[in-house]
C-alpha cells in the first residue's frame, strides 16, 4: 500500500501484519487485523469492569451473611406475623422460599473458596487478578487471533516459543491501545503463557468466524488485484 494513501489508523496493524508475514505483507491482512481489534477491545473493556478477587470474595461473604439474617428473620414467628400482614398478603409457600434462600447461602459460602478466588487454606488468592472462572482474557483472545492468522499465512500451527509470534502479539496489543510489557529480562515471555492458554481454549465460534474472515478478505484482495491487472 502506498504510504501516502493509506489511512494512519492502519500503521500499527501494518506492523503486526509484517511480523506475521515475515516481510512486506498484503494490505488485506492489516485491514482484517484492524477490523477485528474491536473483539479484543470488547473483551478487554469487560475485563476491566470485573471486580478483583478480593472484592468478589468480600461481596460473597456479605451475601452469605445477609442471607443468614433473612433466614433467621423468617424463622421468627413475630417477624413472620408482620411480614404476613403486608398489603400483598401472607408469604406464599414460605418453606419453598426458605429452601431457596438456603440454596443461595450454600452457593455463596462455597463460591468464596473456589480456586479462582482462594488458596487451599481459604485465604484470598494473592495478586491483583480479576475474579473470573472460565472467561477468556483479552490477552488470550489476542493470542488466538494472532496464532490463527499465522496458521492461515504459513499453513502450520505456530509454537508458543516462537519469538516472532510473541512480537506480533505484543505489537497487536499495542496497536489496539494496550500497555506494552517492559519488565523482566524477557518482557515478551508472558505471551508464551497466553499462547499456551489459547491453544487449550476451544473458542470454536471465535476461531471459525476469524478464519472465515481471513479467507474471504484474502480472496477479495486477490480478486481486486486481478481486476486491476486485467484493466
Amino acid at each position: 500500500m502506498n504510504p501516502r494513501l493509506r489511512p494512519d489508523y492502519l500503521d500499527g496493524f501494518i506492523t503486526v501484519a509484517r511480523i506475521v508475514w515475515g516481510g512486506d505483507a498484503p494490505t488485506w491482512l492489516a485491514e482484517q487485523l484492524w477490523r477485528w481489534c474491536r473483539e479484543v477491545c470488547h473483551v478487554r473493556d469487560v475485563d476491566n469492569l470485573r471486580p478483583t478477587r478480593a472484592k468478589m470474595k468480600s461481596t460473597l461473604l456479605e451475601v452469605e451473611e445477609a442471607l443468614s439474617l433473612v433466614m433467621e428473620a423468617l424463622e421468627s414467628p413475630w417477624i413472620r406475623e408482620f411480614l404476613d400482614g403486608s398489603s400483598n398478603g401472607p408469604i406464599v409457600d414460605p418453606d419453598q422460599l426458605i429452601s431457596g434462600l438456603v440454596d443461595l447461602w450454600d452457593r455463596a459460602a462455597e463460591a468464596q473458596n473456589f480456586p479462582a478466588l482462594a488458596t487451599k487454606s481459604g485465604a484470598t488468592k494473592p495478586g491483583p487478578g480479576k475474579a473470573k472462572l472460565e472467561a477468556i482474557s483479552p490477552h488470550v483472545v489476542c493470542a488466538i487471533l494472532i496464532s490463527e492468522a499465522w496458521k492461515h499465512v504459513h499453513g502450520v500451527e505456530p509454537r508458543p516459543k516462537n519469538r516472532r509470534l510473541r512480537e506480533a502479539a505484543e505489537a497487536y496489543w499495542k496497536a489496539i491501545g494496550g500497555g506494552g510489557h517492559y519488565y523482566g529480562e524477557e518482557p515478551l515471555a508472558l505471551w508464551r503463557h497466553h499462547f499456551k492458554k489459547a491453544a487449550s481454549t476451544p473458542a470454536k465460534e471465535l476461531r471459525t468466524e476469524w478464519r472465515r474472515h481471513l479467507v474471504l478478505s484474502e480472496l477479495d484482495w486477490k480478486r481486486r488485484n486481478s481486476a486491476c491487472e486485467a484493466a
